[in-house]
């Protein structure tokens, strides 16, 4: 969808939550038996955190709270909640069901899961525009929560190491007169899915497909996330130097005029390849990785919520969240700060 006219939004509160543990790649090294260094020259994460006693819910309704307190708003007055996550707390109900029910709201506002996994949260940006912009809602409360570490083998200390918990909150509405908030202007919103990925990034169990009632023997397996990293690298490179020139052609911008990228921390791999593609130097790419890792879809608006803390945003300054997600999706949005 091209919006070069420039849709405004305001973005009235961020917030974050992390879980109380923090678990050091040196930490993984001693309970796995690696040598000293080890599990951080392969990951390229010194730190991450891991919920122990907390919820998925619960950490949703910390970064929300934070985010309503930015401008001094009451949960009451968001009118929709969009929970945008790639993992569920349980199959049945959704995420913002469980979520809402700990917000204790007045009135019964729609609530409803959004699932493009790590794009999860940029998606529901995505939508939420298109709802304000037509005047449905006033005020869309977006939130990720991720809680990877239950699903993660540390023996396969490539993928399960780059993994960490956390999540994150944005509140929108459209952008009324006057302004007392950050407005940025929507320049462009662009998504693609090249299914020929499809099973490069997996839990192939807690579906129909594999159902547990299916299934002889440990179940552990199908609760583990999987993936085939170099073959994902490859298909990821293949497609997104295209990816952004038709993104931004949508918005009449060439890679000279992005002065920020709010990426999805993918690996470090993925992130120094996006570096390189965009001849970025370090201080225009926020990069959370060594201490967050991969949090799913709760990295990009975590990733926002530390931009837009760094008080280095100008009026004017041009804003590319870029990521990728399992299916394999790529997706994208640019803004003009003002």
């Amino acid at each position: 969808m091209s919006v070069s006219d420039g849709y405004k939004i305001q973005l009235l509160g961020t917030g974050v939550c992390l879980p109380r543990k923090q678990v050091t790649s040196a930490d993984i090294d001693f309970q796995q038996g690696y040598r000293p260094g080890y599990t951080e020259s392969k990951t390229g994460v010194k730190s991450r955190y891991y919920a122990t006693t907390e919820s998925a819910s619960e950490l949703a309704v910390a970064a929300i709270q934070q985010a309503l307190s930015v401008n001094k708003l009451a949960i009451d007055d968001v009118d929709c909640l969009i929970a945008a996550s790639g993992t569920m707390e349980q199959s049945i109900p959704c995420n913002a069901a469980k979520i809402h029910a700990r917000l204790a709201l007045s009135r019964p506002i729609p609530a409803f899961d959004i699932n493009m996994t790590c794009l999860s949260a940029l998606m529901a940006m995505d939508m939420a525009i298109s709802l304000l912009a037509s005047g449905r809602y006033k005020k869309i409360l977006i939130v990720s929560s991720e809680i990877a570490s239950v699903g993660i083998n540390l023996q396969d200390i490539k993928t399960a190491g780059i993994f960490g918990d956390g999540a994150a909150a944005i509140i929108l509405s459209a952008c009324d007169e006057p302004v007392t908030v950050p407005c940025p202007q929507v320049l462009t919103s662009h998504f693609e899915t090249h299914s020929e990925g499809v099973d490069l990034c997996e839990i192939r169990g807690g579906g129909s497909l594999n159902h547990p009632s299916k299934i002889e023997g440990d179940y552990q397996l199908y609760g583990q996330f999987q993936m085939k990293g170099k073959e994902l690298y490859k298909l990821t490179a293949r497609i997104i130097d295209g990816f952004i020139d038709r993104a931004l052609s949508e918005a009449g911008l060439s890679l000279q005029h992005i002065d920020w990228v709010v990426p999805h921390q993918a690996s470090a791999y993925a992130l120094s390849h996006l570096q390189k593609r965009l001849s970025l130097p370090d201080k225009k790419m926020i990069n959370i990785f060594s201490t967050h890792g991969n949090q799913i879809a709760a990295s990009i608006p975590t990733a926002l919520h530390t931009l837009m803390h760094q008080n280095k945003l100008k009026k004017g300054d041009h804003i590319l969240l870029i990521g990728t997600s399992a299916g394999l999706s790529i997706g994208c949005m640019v803004w003009k700060w003002s």
